[in-house]
């Protein structure tokens, strides 16, 4: 199975360089061969969270909202040059989330020290309300249940955290405690609506219900990620809303290097950004509206992605393909729909208008087709090759069984076959799924007829 991913992957590819959407087609552009498709990955979480108040619907439930909130990890060894995440990080961050924190974090810290110099009984002025959205993965969750807060309290809606760290080492360094509480909060962050809170009697604390959303990346050695994603969190779902981008060290790419930005690249760069940030902010700092976008026509690709992986599923049997197809799905729709977002800005500063001709709009369209059906496919593929095994492994053990290497469960049924011998092989290749449901799959997906209620043959 894993080699028909492999397969499927190869097949597929990105836009050239020069049809990717602004920002994202100069990051690539720049990037070295072996680091093109990590670079485009790396640039979709620091995006996504500026893209704050987009708003879109996914097939599978049209009536609710999805924010564009992605969790990236970018996996490799020592010193095989993951710091080229945080040039993209830096390259998107620096003048629009960092520069406007960096004034309300200046207020916050003046507060403590005058907090901490005043004298007994003397009354302070009320602290400063911020609005910060830059946050470090050490972040208390009291802290970031308050900074949660004060965005519905001042702005009146929830915004999207922006969480980085070079190392992830420093999250799991932290203390057990720590990134414990960081895996449980970003359950709840991976969807808009999804509430988290913390109630305390102490009223030096803060307690509060709130809705926190955020988009990560962090940069990991395969030991750091196997401690953080360990098996609470394999079994809690933290892995399914994970992008992880593996990178490869191969001696042979040493003397790649990333190409500087040219005066007009960096250009088109800060006018998008600068876009961006206007459809979040009005000049007098409140909140724009929601902008939702329409992207009903990305549906049926979903849907034969959701297909075929639950085909992939019904031959072989894998519970990790199974389970992890529809949040591939849905990671890779959000990403598209932030690519199809760049795109129309890129049109409407060109055209100075939001209107953007049929022409152009089909071209668009193509051009994310492309990019979901790549990027689910390499989605689940990262996931699979990263934690399949030890999903089935830990499935199996909750069912009472002991995990082994099966072949396809289609491929062992006999040309012509009972329920009974179905449910045997179940049992043998020690799958945990009832025959009915492979059964039900097969007939579906048109790989099997049933000649009287208990017997079936293969087509």
């Amino acid at each position: 199975m894993e080699d028909e991913l492999e397969t499927t992957l190869d097949r597929l590819s990105l836009p050239k360089d020069k049809d990717l959407p602004p920002i994202i087609r100069e990051i690539v552009s720049n990037a070295p061969c072996s680091r093109k498709v990590p670079s485009f990955i790396a640039s979709l979480a620091p995006l996504c969270a500026l893209a704050s108040r987009i708003r879109v619907k996914y097939y599978h439930d049209t009536t609710r909202m999805h924010s564009l909130l992605l969790q990236v990890v970018i996996e490799g060894a020592q010193s095989c040059g993951k710091s080229f995440a945080a040039d993209i990080e830096g390259l998107i961050m620096n003048d629009t989330l960092k520069a406007r924190d960096k004034e309300q974090r200046r207020l916050e810290q003046e507060y403590r020290e005058k907090k901490k110099r005043r004298k007994a009984n003397e009354k302070l002025e009320e602290e400063p309300r911020t609005t910060i959205r830059v946050i470090p993965p050490t972040i208390s969750k009291t802290v970031l249940t308050k900074r949660a807060d004060f965005y519905e309290r001042i702005l009146g809606d929830t915004l999207t955290f922006w969480m980085f760290a070079e190392e992830l080492a420093q999250v799991t360094d932290a203390g057990k405690q720590g990134y414990s509480n960081l895996r449980t909060i970003m359950r709840t962050a991976y969807d808009l609506g999804s509430l988290f809170g913390i109630d305390y009697a102490s009223d030096n604390s803060y307690s509060a219900i709130v809705d926190i959303n955020i988009c990560s990346m962090f940069c990991a050695t395969p030991a750091a990620l196997d401690e953080y994603y360990d098996r609470k969190a394999i079994e809690g779902g933290n892995i399914t809303r994970c992008i992880v981008c593996q990178l490869d060290d191969d001696v042979e790419s040493d003397n790649e290097v990333f190409i500087p930005y040219s005066d007009s690249q960096l250009q088109s760069i800060n006018a998008i950004l600068e876009k961006m940030m206007q459809d979040t902010y009005t000049p007098e700092g409140q909140l724009q509206p929601t902008k939702e976008i329409d992207m009903c026509w990305l549906d049926n690709e979903c849907r034969r992605f959701i297909k075929r992986k639950a085909k992939e599923y019904s031959l072989s049997g894998s519970e990790a393909i199974k389970v992890f197809r529809k949040r591939a799905s849905v990671s890779a729709f959000r990403a598209t729909t932030l690519c199809y977002y760049l795109y129309l800005l890129e049109e409407s500063l060109n055209s100075q208008s939001s209107a953007f001709s049929n022409q152009s709009s089909v071209a668009i369209q193509n051009h994310c087709i492309r990019i979901y059906r790549f990027l689910s496919e390499y989605i689940i593929h990262g996931m699979l090759n990263r934690w399949g095994d030890k999903f089935n492994e830990l499935n199996a053990k909750r069912a009472g069984e002991a995990p082994s290497q099966k072949p396809r469960l289609y491929d062992l049924c006999t040309e012509t076959f009972t329920r009974d011998q179905l449910k045997l092989l179940i049992k043998q290749q020690e799958l945990t799924s009832p025959a009915r449901t492979f059964i039900s799959l097969w007939k579906k997906l048109k790989l099997i007829v049933e000649l009287d209620k208990n017997t079936f043959k293969k087509i």
